[in-house]
């Protein structure tokens, strides 16, 4: 009997994590502090709300006792995910009544604190109730125990979301006034409902949202970044944490989403409308906004969470930035209590707790995984007053240079485990915060005489930081990473198409929709977006590019496919060849000073 594709590329992918949660004991002693339920707490489980095509969703709902009896409404706060709301400790659906099973497999840099009512990814019904809100936690359509058909994203969750928010609004112990927060999955779902134009737009009771990291654009970001396909977070996202919960066969999932998870980009292998379709319309929100942007999820929400706040139409929006784990930061005191003050200030109309007067940019800058070296107040993003500097490469002596190279050079690597290393050192003390971009020009060659050249390449591109002393200084990654380097990027070579609606020097962005094979003999150039960083070299400390043919910083359960990869690459540079790193200088603002604080606790230098 033959073992399905998709579990073996979940087991390739799922192992890494599992046989490091076993060796470290996590799988026992799960990272993360469960607190007991305030008993002011109500708790209302599998309430139903009826939708307008004849079935409904369910949610569960914390209020406050003492209100209750008091005939007091309040503001709510709201989240909708496909994850089961009845997946918590106090409901005993979480192994051995402890926390959801996720921080029992992923490192946290922190261990987070919430109560035993908080559902993954979800706001903890105890600081919110104890806040002046109560808290529904909604199941999406088709999932868990809530009617309907389950789909992945778009207009018809959409429609279902807004409809159990006007209804929410409705009820006697709402004041008519919904905000929305969630992390990931449960942050798509708020620009999807806050972008949502049929019938009249997001509802009225909807007044802000607070998405917390999450894809805007699932082709580019996730499922297959510079034209490289993922074959691990799919399945692993669909088997671990999805499956389980739908409301019908995996066949009949498969008819209504076009496939399963991991058969998208085998049958959609190109940005077409499948993608396309069901990306939000970032320009139609202009509900008040709290976006959080990571410099620490490259492997799937960073970009997406920067290209939201710099599109949505909002007039009122505010990105918190970090480089920890998304969930050791979300549930912070820190971030509760700016969250809590946001919808404090939307939903409760208090101008007098200072929310208005925060910058809209909170930018943490770090010299390392543990090290934050400044956490400030800036306007905009990317900033304004970034003085975007060329780094040109030389082949001989392996480095990144200002002035450009006048001699042709090359360099060639195999394309199995091949890649090349360049570095420059810093003169002075130096902030790089923003979007990096590489310029390549590139060659596939045949590795033996006779041999028919390759007419593709896949290349892997990583920035990391040295000390004085050339040792790698690591940071803090996606999904538990903890020696994750400054940043990355990727590029299939057949697909270097840019968009150029969208691209800029410093964020280059590749349509997705086109391929153009390598002729023999031919060098192109291809530009790669670098993922947004934020990141402090001392005087004397490096920065490294790393060119490779395969991934550089390995992050399970992210795997990318590297099929395509045959014969010799070979980097051109010098000359004509105009192969440069951009990167994002930024220099001191006068009057400034670092504040202190960070999301994780840790000290801020200097």
């Amino acid at each position: 009997m033959s073992i399905p594709a998709d579990a073996i590329e979940t087991a390739r992918s799922v192992w890494p994590i599992l046989k490091r949660a076993i060796l470290t004991g996590q799988l026992w002693n799960p990272q993360c502090v469960l607190t007991e339920a305030d008993p002011d707490v109500l708790c209302e489980n599998d309430v139903r709300i009826p939708l307008s095509d004849g079935t409904w969703v369910t949610a569960n709902v914390f209020r406050s006792r003492a209100a209750d009896r008091g005939g007091v409404p309040v503001p709510a706060v709201m989240c909708a995910h496909p994850y089961d709301n009845h997946l918590t400790p106090a409901l005993r659906g979480t192994p051995f009544g402890g926390p959801p099973q996720q921080y029992r497999m992923i490192p946290q840099p922190a261990p987070p604190t919430f109560s035993k009512l908080t559902s993954w990814e979800a706001p903890d019904p105890n600081f919110w109730v104890k806040a002046g809100y109560a808290v529904v936690n909604m199941n999406l359509p088709g999932y868990a125990n809530s009617g309907g058909s389950p789909v992945l994203r778009g207009d018809a969750q959409a429609r279902a979301f807004g409809e159990a928010i006007a209804w929410v609004g409705e009820r006697p112990w709402c004041t008519g006034r919904v905000g929305l927060t969630g992390v990931s999955f449960l942050a798509i779902t708020q620009y999807h409902v806050a972008s949502w134009r049929d019938g009249g737009g997001p509802p009225k009771a909807l007044r802000c949202i607070s998405p917390w990291e999450g894809v805007v654009d699932l082709y580019r970001e996730q499922a297959c970044p510079g034209g490289i396909e993922d074959r691990g977070f799919g399945p692993f996202w669909w088997n671990t944490e999805v499956r389980g919960t739908i409301n019908c066969t995996p066949q009949e999932f498969a008819r209504l989403n076009g496939a399963l998870p991991a058969d998208f980009l085998r049958l959609h292998p190109f940005r077409d409308d499948f993608w396309q379709q069901v990306e939000p319309r970032l320009e139609n929100i202009t509900l008040p906004m709290l976006v959080c942007a990571s410099f620490s999820d490259h492997g799937l929400h960073t970009v997406g969470s920067f290209r939201a706040f710099r599109e949505a139409s909002s007039t009122q929006k505010w990105v918190y930035t970090h480089r920890t784990g998304k969930w050791t930061a979300y549930y912070s005191p820190e971030v509760q209590d700016l969250t809590r003050r946001f919808m404090d200030c939307f939903l409760k109309d208090d101008r007098t707790n200072g929310f208005l007067d925060t910058p809209r940019v909170r930018l943490e800058v770090r010299s390392a995984r543990d090290r934050i070296h400044d956490v400030r107040g800036e306007n905009e993003w990317p900033l304004e007053r970034t003085r975007y500097t060329r780094l040109y490469l030389f082949a001989e002596a392996r480095t990144l240079r200002l002035e450009a190279n006048p001699l042709a050079e090359s360099v060639l690597y195999p394309s199995k485990n091949g890649g090349a290393r360049f570095m420059h050192r810093f003169g002075e003390s130096t902030e790089l915060s923003g979007y990096m971009s590489l310029r390549l020009w590139v060659e596939a060659r045949a590795a033996r005489p006779g041999a028919s050249p390759p007419s593709d390449m896949a290349i892997f591109v990583a920035v990391g930081k040295l000390d004085r002393d050339g040792r790698t200084v690591h940071f803090e990654g996606s999904v538990g990473n903890r020696y994750d380097l400054v940043s990355r990027g990727f590029c299939r070579v057949s697909r270097r198409e840019k968009d150029a609606a969208r691209s800029t020097e410093y964020q280059p962005v590749l349509t997705g929709t086109s391929e153009k094979p390598l002729a023999p003999g031919e060098i192109v150039a291809v530009d790669i977006e670098i993922y947004p960083s934020s990141t402090w070299f001392d005087a004397g400390e490096a920065l490294e590019l790393i060119v490779s043919s395969d991934e550089i910083i390995p992050s399970p359960p992210y795997r990318k496919d590297v099929s395509c990869n045959e014969g010799d690459h070979v980097l051109h540079m010098g000359g004509r060849y105009d192969s440069s790193l951009l990167v994002p200088v930024i220099p001191a603002r006068e009057g400034t000073r670092p504040t202190t604080g960070s999301a994780d606790g840790l000290a801020v230098e200097g």
